[in-house]
Protein backbone atom coordinates (compact mmCIF):
# COMPACT_ATOMS: atom_id res chain seq x y z
CA UNK A 1 0.00 0.00 0.00
CA UNK A 2 1.15 3.21 -0.85
CA UNK A 3 0.29 6.86 0.98
CA UNK A 4 -0.08 9.37 -1.84
CA UNK A 5 0.17 13.33 -0.26
CA UNK A 6 -1.54 15.88 -2.13
CA UNK A 7 1.55 18.44 -2.01
CA UNK A 8 0.14 20.75 -4.75
CA UNK A 9 -1.54 23.31 -2.22
CA UNK A 10 1.80 23.65 -0.27
CA UNK A 11 4.09 24.09 -3.57
CA UNK A 12 1.24 26.68 -4.42
CA UNK A 13 1.28 29.08 -1.53
CA UNK A 14 5.44 28.59 -1.90
CA UNK A 15 5.40 30.04 -5.28
CA UNK A 16 2.77 32.65 -4.61
CA UNK A 17 3.29 34.05 -1.35
CA UNK A 18 7.11 32.74 -0.48
CA UNK A 19 6.84 31.81 3.40
CA UNK A 20 3.83 29.43 4.09
CA UNK A 21 1.37 30.19 6.47
CA UNK A 22 0.41 27.90 10.00
CA UNK A 23 -1.79 24.94 7.52
CA UNK A 24 1.18 24.89 4.91
CA UNK A 25 3.72 24.62 8.33
CA UNK A 26 1.41 21.81 9.27
CA UNK A 27 1.39 19.90 5.95
CA UNK A 28 4.77 19.92 5.55
CA UNK A 29 5.85 18.53 9.11
CA UNK A 30 3.33 15.30 8.95
CA UNK A 31 4.66 14.86 5.67
CA UNK A 32 8.35 14.72 6.69
CA UNK A 33 7.10 12.78 9.65
CA UNK A 34 4.97 10.27 7.69
CA UNK A 35 8.03 9.65 5.13
CA UNK A 36 10.47 9.52 8.29
CA UNK A 37 8.27 6.40 9.42
CA UNK A 38 7.37 4.85 6.41
CA UNK A 39 10.03 5.85 3.54
CA UNK A 40 9.02 5.09 0.19
CA UNK A 41 5.82 3.28 1.14
CA UNK A 42 4.64 7.80 1.20
CA UNK A 43 4.66 9.33 -1.79
CA UNK A 44 3.86 12.86 -2.80
CA UNK A 45 2.02 14.59 -5.70
CA UNK A 46 0.78 18.33 -7.37
CA UNK A 47 -1.02 18.87 -10.35
CA UNK A 48 0.51 18.57 -13.97
CA UNK A 49 0.85 20.98 -16.57
CA UNK A 50 -2.86 20.95 -17.29
CA UNK A 51 -3.88 21.90 -13.70
CA UNK A 52 -7.77 22.28 -14.77
CA UNK A 53 -7.91 18.36 -15.68
CA UNK A 54 -9.11 17.05 -12.33
CA UNK A 55 -6.97 13.60 -13.52
CA UNK A 56 -3.53 15.29 -14.16
CA UNK A 57 -1.77 14.57 -10.94
CA UNK A 58 2.06 13.57 -11.30
CA UNK A 59 4.76 12.00 -8.77
CA UNK A 60 7.03 14.53 -7.17
CA UNK A 61 10.45 14.24 -5.73
CA UNK A 62 10.22 14.93 -1.87
CA UNK A 63 13.89 15.51 -1.11
CA UNK A 64 13.97 18.95 -3.93
CA UNK A 65 10.47 20.28 -2.08
CA UNK A 66 12.30 19.65 1.68
CA UNK A 67 14.56 21.28 1.04
CA UNK A 68 13.43 24.08 -0.88
CA UNK A 69 10.85 24.67 1.97
CA UNK A 70 13.77 24.30 4.56
CA UNK A 71 15.84 27.02 2.87
CA UNK A 72 12.59 29.70 2.84
CA UNK A 73 11.85 29.17 6.41
CA UNK A 74 15.33 29.44 7.11
CA UNK A 75 15.17 32.95 5.42
CA UNK A 76 18.41 35.31 4.50
CA UNK A 77 20.38 38.15 6.93
CA UNK A 78 17.31 40.44 5.72
CA UNK A 79 20.00 43.26 4.58
CA UNK A 80 18.32 46.65 4.71
CA UNK A 81 15.89 45.42 7.70
CA UNK A 82 15.56 48.14 10.60
CA UNK A 83 14.40 45.97 13.39
CA UNK A 84 13.71 49.42 15.13
CA UNK A 85 11.21 50.86 12.76
CA UNK A 86 7.73 50.62 14.39
CA UNK A 87 5.77 48.96 11.51
CA UNK A 88 7.43 47.57 8.49
CA UNK A 89 5.80 47.99 5.40
CA UNK A 90 2.55 45.79 5.32
CA UNK A 91 3.02 43.99 1.84
CA UNK A 92 2.67 40.56 0.40
CA UNK A 93 5.88 38.70 1.18
CA UNK A 94 7.17 38.01 -1.93
CA UNK A 95 9.68 35.38 -3.84
CA UNK A 96 12.13 37.78 -3.45
CA UNK A 97 12.54 36.74 0.18
CA UNK A 98 13.56 32.99 -0.99
CA UNK A 99 17.29 33.31 0.13
CA UNK A 100 18.71 30.69 -2.70
CA UNK A 101 17.62 31.06 -5.92
CA UNK A 102 19.81 28.12 -6.54
CA UNK A 103 16.73 25.89 -4.48
CA UNK A 104 14.17 27.38 -6.65
CA UNK A 105 16.02 26.37 -9.72
CA UNK A 106 16.55 22.92 -8.85
CA UNK A 107 13.15 22.53 -8.17
CA UNK A 108 11.60 23.98 -11.57
CA UNK A 109 14.23 21.74 -13.26
CA UNK A 110 13.29 18.59 -11.62
CA UNK A 111 9.88 19.78 -11.95
CA UNK A 112 9.67 20.73 -15.29
CA UNK A 113 8.08 23.59 -15.04
CA UNK A 114 6.43 24.36 -18.67
CA UNK A 115 6.00 27.84 -20.13
CA UNK A 116 2.71 28.02 -20.44
CA UNK A 117 2.27 27.63 -16.44
CA UNK A 118 4.83 30.75 -16.06
CA UNK A 119 2.10 33.19 -16.44
CA UNK A 120 0.12 32.43 -13.51
CA UNK A 121 3.19 33.04 -11.39
CA UNK A 122 4.74 36.45 -9.67
CA UNK A 123 7.22 37.80 -12.09
CA UNK A 124 10.20 37.33 -10.13
CA UNK A 125 9.31 34.01 -10.02
CA UNK A 126 9.86 33.96 -13.70
CA UNK A 127 12.89 35.38 -14.34
CA UNK A 128 14.25 32.40 -11.89
CA UNK A 129 12.34 29.40 -13.75
CA UNK A 130 13.69 31.30 -17.12
CA UNK A 131 17.31 31.38 -15.54
CA UNK A 132 17.28 28.00 -14.51
CA UNK A 133 15.82 26.60 -17.96
CA UNK A 134 12.30 24.80 -18.72
CA UNK A 135 14.45 21.59 -19.32
CA UNK A 136 13.86 18.74 -17.38
CA UNK A 137 16.44 17.12 -15.55
CA UNK A 138 17.02 13.30 -16.24
CA UNK A 139 14.12 11.26 -14.55
CA UNK A 140 15.18 10.83 -11.02
CA UNK A 141 13.63 7.40 -10.23
CA UNK A 142 11.65 6.25 -6.93
CA UNK A 143 10.84 2.97 -5.41
CA UNK A 144 8.00 1.74 -4.11
CA UNK A 145 6.23 -1.32 -3.86
CA UNK A 146 8.21 -3.76 -6.09
CA UNK A 147 8.30 -1.70 -8.78
CA UNK A 148 10.26 1.58 -10.34
CA UNK A 149 8.65 4.57 -11.40
CA UNK A 150 9.96 7.93 -12.96
CA UNK A 151 9.64 11.31 -11.69
CA UNK A 152 7.12 13.25 -12.84
CA UNK A 153 5.02 10.08 -13.80
CA UNK A 154 1.54 10.25 -13.90
CA UNK A 155 -0.60 8.95 -10.86
CA UNK A 156 -2.65 6.95 -12.92
CA UNK A 157 0.00 5.02 -14.08
CA UNK A 158 1.70 5.11 -10.18
CA UNK A 159 -1.38 3.98 -8.27
CA UNK A 160 -2.89 0.77 -7.19
CA UNK A 161 -5.69 -0.21 -5.90
CA UNK A 162 -6.06 -0.28 -2.26
CA UNK A 163 -3.65 2.82 -2.03
CA UNK A 164 -4.51 6.05 -0.15
CA UNK A 165 -4.71 9.60 -1.23
CA UNK A 166 -4.09 12.18 1.56
CA UNK A 167 -5.21 15.67 1.65
CA UNK A 168 -3.63 17.45 4.34
CA UNK A 169 -3.99 21.30 3.10
CA UNK A 170 -6.25 23.57 1.85
CA UNK A 171 -7.08 23.08 -1.74
CA UNK A 172 -10.77 24.89 -1.59
CA UNK A 173 -9.54 27.31 -4.74
CA UNK A 174 -10.08 24.09 -6.80
CA UNK A 175 -13.86 23.10 -7.71
CA UNK A 176 -12.93 20.11 -9.29
CA UNK A 177 -11.51 18.60 -6.73
CA UNK A 178 -14.68 16.44 -6.23
CA UNK A 179 -14.27 15.06 -9.44
CA UNK A 180 -10.50 14.25 -8.96
CA UNK A 181 -11.47 12.07 -6.06
CA UNK A 182 -14.67 10.35 -7.20
CA UNK A 183 -11.69 9.44 -10.26
CA UNK A 184 -9.48 7.96 -7.61
CA UNK A 185 -11.96 6.26 -5.77
CA UNK A 186 -14.16 4.78 -8.48
CA UNK A 187 -11.40 4.37 -11.33
CA UNK A 188 -8.46 4.19 -9.08
CA UNK A 189 -10.19 2.23 -6.36
CA UNK A 190 -8.15 4.17 -3.64
CA UNK A 191 -9.24 5.43 -0.28
CA UNK A 192 -9.46 9.14 0.36
CA UNK A 193 -8.27 10.85 3.76
CA UNK A 194 -8.73 14.39 4.19
CA UNK A 195 -7.55 16.43 7.46
CA UNK A 196 -9.66 19.04 9.18
CA UNK A 197 -8.06 21.90 10.30
CA UNK A 198 -11.10 23.80 11.55
CA UNK A 199 -14.62 25.45 10.55
CA UNK A 200 -14.11 28.95 10.50
CA UNK A 201 -15.60 30.13 7.48
CA UNK A 202 -18.66 28.30 8.86
CA UNK A 203 -18.49 29.04 12.46
CA UNK A 204 -17.44 32.77 11.92
CA UNK A 205 -18.20 33.92 8.39
CA UNK A 206 -17.59 37.27 9.95
CA UNK A 207 -14.21 37.07 10.63
CA UNK A 208 -13.40 35.56 6.71
CA UNK A 209 -13.52 37.14 3.45
CA UNK A 210 -16.77 36.56 1.30
CA UNK A 211 -15.24 34.72 -1.33
CA UNK A 212 -13.63 32.34 1.46
CA UNK A 213 -16.84 31.83 2.89
CA UNK A 214 -19.03 30.77 -0.20
CA UNK A 215 -15.99 28.46 -1.53
CA UNK A 216 -15.38 26.73 1.70
CA UNK A 217 -18.54 25.87 2.03
CA UNK A 218 -19.57 24.42 -1.18
CA UNK A 219 -16.22 22.12 -1.13
CA UNK A 220 -16.50 20.80 1.78
CA UNK A 221 -20.82 20.20 1.36
CA UNK A 222 -19.16 18.36 -1.74
CA UNK A 223 -15.82 16.35 -0.47
CA UNK A 224 -17.17 15.61 3.51
CA UNK A 225 -19.31 12.61 1.97
CA UNK A 226 -16.53 11.12 -0.28
CA UNK A 227 -13.89 10.68 2.37
CA UNK A 228 -12.80 7.24 3.76
CA UNK A 229 -11.36 8.84 6.70
CA UNK A 230 -11.77 12.45 8.46
CA UNK A 231 -8.78 13.37 11.09
CA UNK A 232 -9.09 16.52 12.61
CA UNK A 233 -6.03 18.50 14.14
CA UNK A 234 -7.75 18.75 18.12
CA UNK A 235 -10.32 17.44 19.75
CA UNK A 236 -12.72 20.30 19.81
CA UNK A 237 -12.44 20.46 15.83
CA UNK A 238 -13.30 17.32 15.72
CA UNK A 239 -16.57 17.57 17.72
CA UNK A 240 -16.92 20.75 15.85
CA UNK A 241 -17.19 18.67 12.61
CA UNK A 242 -18.98 15.54 13.83
CA UNK A 243 -21.82 18.23 14.45
CA UNK A 244 -21.62 19.80 11.49
CA UNK A 245 -21.81 16.50 9.49
CA UNK A 246 -24.99 15.71 11.24
CA UNK A 247 -27.01 19.18 10.80
CA UNK A 248 -25.82 19.77 7.36
CA UNK A 249 -27.04 15.70 6.91
CA UNK A 250 -23.97 15.62 4.84
CA UNK A 251 -24.60 12.08 4.07
CA UNK A 252 -21.95 9.81 5.82
CA UNK A 253 -21.51 8.38 9.36
CA UNK A 254 -17.75 8.59 9.74
CA UNK A 255 -16.92 9.01 13.21
CA UNK A 256 -14.00 12.11 12.88
CA UNK A 257 -10.57 10.83 14.32
CA UNK A 258 -8.79 13.96 16.23
CA UNK A 259 -5.11 13.00 15.96
CA UNK A 260 -2.40 14.83 17.78
CA UNK A 261 -0.51 17.52 16.36
CA UNK A 262 3.12 18.04 17.07
CA UNK A 263 4.67 20.73 18.78
CA UNK A 264 6.19 23.96 16.33
CA UNK A 265 8.38 23.76 13.89
CA UNK A 266 11.63 22.91 14.86
CA UNK A 267 12.81 26.36 16.28
CA UNK A 268 14.60 24.90 18.70
CA UNK A 269 16.93 23.65 15.97
CA UNK A 270 17.21 26.79 14.24
CA UNK A 271 20.15 28.82 15.26
CA UNK A 272 19.01 31.82 17.31
CA UNK A 273 19.49 35.59 15.52
CA UNK A 274 22.21 37.55 16.48
CA UNK A 275 20.89 40.31 16.68
CA UNK A 276 17.63 41.91 18.95
CA UNK A 277 14.96 42.66 17.13
CA UNK A 278 13.45 45.03 20.43
CA UNK A 279 14.98 46.65 22.87
CA UNK A 280 13.85 46.78 26.29
CA UNK A 281 10.66 44.30 27.87
CA UNK A 282 8.40 43.50 25.52
CA UNK A 283 5.59 41.15 25.21
CA UNK A 284 4.90 38.84 22.40
CA UNK A 285 2.08 37.91 19.86
CA UNK A 286 2.60 35.86 16.90
CA UNK A 287 -0.17 35.78 14.35
CA UNK A 288 -1.31 36.59 11.21
CA UNK A 289 -2.90 39.97 11.59
CA UNK A 290 -6.38 39.12 11.12
CA UNK A 291 -9.88 39.75 12.69
CA UNK A 292 -10.57 36.70 14.35
CA UNK A 293 -7.04 36.95 15.85
CA UNK A 294 -8.53 39.69 18.17
CA UNK A 295 -5.33 41.87 18.01
CA UNK A 296 -7.91 45.27 18.34
CA UNK A 297 -8.45 43.49 22.40
CA UNK A 298 -4.80 43.76 23.01
CA UNK A 299 -4.63 47.35 21.44
CA UNK A 300 -7.52 48.92 24.16
CA UNK A 301 -5.58 46.76 27.03
CA UNK A 302 -2.55 48.57 26.10
CA UNK A 303 -3.82 51.59 26.13
CA UNK A 304 -5.24 50.78 29.17
CA UNK A 305 -2.41 49.77 30.86
CA UNK A 306 -0.06 52.99 29.62
CA UNK A 307 -3.39 54.88 31.82
CA UNK A 308 -2.86 52.77 35.01
CA UNK A 309 1.31 52.44 35.19
CA UNK A 310 4.00 54.54 34.37
CA UNK A 311 5.13 54.41 30.73
CA UNK A 312 8.47 52.68 31.57
CA UNK A 313 6.40 50.01 33.68
CA UNK A 314 4.33 48.80 30.60
CA UNK A 315 6.54 46.31 28.35
CA UNK A 316 6.24 46.70 24.27
CA UNK A 317 3.48 44.94 22.60
CA UNK A 318 5.16 43.17 19.45
CA UNK A 319 3.03 41.61 16.89
CA UNK A 320 4.94 39.00 14.95
CA UNK A 321 3.87 37.84 11.66
CA UNK A 322 1.72 39.73 8.04
CA UNK A 323 -1.01 41.67 8.03
CA UNK A 324 -3.99 39.43 6.81
CA UNK A 325 -7.88 40.19 6.01
CA UNK A 326 -10.18 42.29 7.96
CA UNK A 327 -7.80 44.54 9.67
CA UNK A 328 -7.85 47.94 7.68
CA UNK A 329 -9.41 49.78 10.32
CA UNK A 330 -7.41 48.27 13.31
CA UNK A 331 -4.33 49.59 11.12
CA UNK A 332 -5.31 52.92 10.76
CA UNK A 333 -6.32 53.39 14.30
CA UNK A 334 -2.60 51.85 15.37
CA UNK A 335 -1.39 54.89 12.80
CA UNK A 336 -3.62 57.08 13.92
CA UNK A 337 -2.61 56.65 17.69
CA UNK A 338 0.93 56.47 16.85
CA UNK A 339 1.06 52.71 17.69
CA UNK A 340 0.75 54.38 21.40
CA UNK A 341 3.99 55.63 20.53
CA UNK A 342 6.00 52.93 19.75
CA UNK A 343 4.96 50.73 22.99
CA UNK A 344 3.12 48.43 19.81
CA UNK A 345 5.65 47.36 17.31
CA UNK A 346 5.00 45.12 14.23
CA UNK A 347 7.86 42.85 13.15
CA UNK A 348 6.43 41.68 9.62
CA UNK A 349 7.36 38.40 8.36
CA UNK A 350 10.43 36.95 10.49
CA UNK A 351 12.64 34.48 9.43
CA UNK A 352 12.85 31.32 11.84
CA UNK A 353 15.83 32.57 13.37
CA UNK A 354 14.33 35.84 14.17
CA UNK A 355 11.17 34.59 15.93
CA UNK A 356 13.35 32.01 17.73
CA UNK A 357 15.63 35.64 19.25
CA UNK A 358 11.72 36.75 19.89
CA UNK A 359 10.61 34.09 21.96
CA UNK A 360 13.71 33.71 23.83
CA UNK A 361 13.93 37.88 24.58
CA UNK A 362 10.48 38.44 25.39
CA UNK A 363 8.47 38.53 29.10
CA UNK A 364 5.89 36.06 28.45
CA UNK A 365 3.29 35.61 25.03
CA UNK A 366 -0.47 36.46 24.92
CA UNK A 367 -2.90 34.92 22.25
CA UNK A 368 -6.17 36.30 22.30
CA UNK A 369 -8.07 34.62 19.06
CA UNK A 370 -11.79 34.27 19.14
CA UNK A 371 -11.58 30.62 17.57
CA UNK A 372 -8.40 28.01 16.59
CA UNK A 373 -8.60 24.83 14.98
CA UNK A 374 -5.61 23.89 17.18
CA UNK A 375 -3.25 26.93 18.67
CA UNK A 376 0.20 26.47 17.04
CA UNK A 377 1.59 29.64 18.70
CA UNK A 378 0.44 28.95 22.24
CA UNK A 379 2.05 25.24 22.14
CA UNK A 380 4.86 27.34 20.50
CA UNK A 381 5.85 29.50 23.34
CA UNK A 382 5.73 26.80 25.57
CA UNK A 383 8.01 25.11 23.67
CA UNK A 384 10.67 28.15 23.82
CA UNK A 385 10.09 28.42 27.40
CA UNK A 386 7.92 31.06 27.68
CA UNK A 387 4.40 31.23 29.46
CA UNK A 388 1.21 32.33 27.64
CA UNK A 389 -1.51 34.44 28.69
CA UNK A 390 -4.21 33.18 25.59
CA UNK A 391 -8.06 33.41 25.64
CA UNK A 392 -9.69 30.07 26.89
CA UNK A 393 -11.90 29.10 23.81
CA UNK A 394 -12.21 26.36 21.14
CA UNK A 395 -9.38 24.83 20.94
CA UNK A 396 -6.88 26.73 22.50
CA UNK A 397 -7.02 25.10 26.30
CA UNK A 398 -6.06 21.95 24.81
CA UNK A 399 -3.07 23.43 23.39
CA UNK A 400 -2.04 25.25 26.08
CA UNK A 401 -3.07 22.77 28.70
CA UNK A 402 -2.56 23.80 32.59
CA UNK A 403 0.75 25.67 31.66
CA UNK A 404 -0.98 28.43 30.16
CA UNK A 405 -3.34 30.90 31.71
CA UNK A 406 -6.82 31.81 29.97
CA UNK A 407 -9.28 34.88 29.76
CA UNK A 408 -12.27 35.23 27.70
CA UNK A 409 -11.53 37.35 24.43
CA UNK A 410 -15.17 38.99 24.26
CA UNK A 411 -14.34 40.15 28.08
CA UNK A 412 -11.23 43.53 27.46
CA UNK A 413 -11.98 43.54 31.35
CA UNK A 414 -11.38 39.77 32.24
CA UNK A 415 -8.06 39.87 29.45
CA UNK A 416 -6.92 43.42 31.34
CA UNK A 417 -6.66 42.17 34.69
CA UNK A 418 -4.76 38.59 33.85
CA UNK A 419 -2.31 40.34 31.57
CA UNK A 420 -2.21 43.21 34.49
CA UNK A 421 -1.14 41.39 37.11
CA UNK A 422 1.15 38.80 35.05
CA UNK A 423 2.89 42.40 34.55
CA UNK A 424 3.46 43.72 37.79
CA UNK A 425 4.03 40.60 39.63
CA UNK A 426 7.99 39.39 38.27
CA UNK A 427 8.19 37.18 40.95
CA UNK A 428 5.32 34.71 40.20
CA UNK A 429 5.89 35.20 36.53
CA UNK A 430 9.58 33.66 37.02
CA UNK A 431 8.03 31.15 38.54
CA UNK A 432 5.67 30.57 35.92
CA UNK A 433 8.40 30.44 33.68
CA UNK A 434 10.55 27.62 35.10
CA UNK A 435 7.06 25.81 35.61
CA UNK A 436 7.27 25.81 31.92
CA UNK A 437 10.72 24.91 31.40
CA UNK A 438 10.69 22.11 33.73
CA UNK A 439 7.32 20.58 32.88
CA UNK A 440 6.44 21.38 28.95
CA UNK A 441 6.53 18.24 27.10
CA UNK A 442 6.77 18.73 23.43
CA UNK A 443 4.32 16.36 21.09
CA UNK A 444 6.62 14.80 18.20
CA UNK A 445 5.33 15.10 14.78
CA UNK A 446 6.29 11.12 14.56
CA UNK A 447 2.91 10.82 16.59
CA UNK A 448 0.37 12.78 14.30
CA UNK A 449 2.14 10.38 11.69
CA UNK A 450 1.65 7.47 13.50
CA UNK A 451 -2.10 8.34 14.21
CA UNK A 452 -2.81 8.71 10.18
CA UNK A 453 -1.16 5.58 9.53
CA UNK A 454 -3.24 3.66 11.97
CA UNK A 455 -6.03 4.74 10.61
CA UNK A 456 -4.87 2.86 7.52
CA UNK A 457 -3.49 -0.36 8.98
CA UNK A 458 -0.33 1.23 7.74
CA UNK A 459 1.68 1.13 11.58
Amino acid sequence: MILWIDIDDLLFHLTHHGRPSGIQRVVFEISAALRTLRSEDVQFVRRGPDATHPHDFQTVNWTVVESLFRQIMAGGDRKGTNAEATVLPSVTPSIDKVPSEKVLSTFFQAEGLAFTGLCTLPATMVRLALRAGQRKLSPRRNVGRSEQYLEGTKLADAARPGDVFLTLGAPWHHQNYIHTIRWMRDNLRMSYGLLMHDLVPVRCPEWCDRGIITTFRAWHRAMLPLADVIFANSKATAADVQSYLTEQDIGTSITVQPIPLGTGFGLTDIPVATEPLVNGSYVLFVSTLEARKNHALLFRVWRRLLEDLPEDQVPTLVFAGREGWLVSDLMQQLENARWLNGKIRFIQNPTDAELRRLYADCSFTVFPSFFEGWGLPVTESLSMGRPCVASGTTSIPEAGGSLARYFNPRDTNDAYRLIYDTITNQTALGEWTEQVRSHFTPVPWTDSARAILAAFDMT
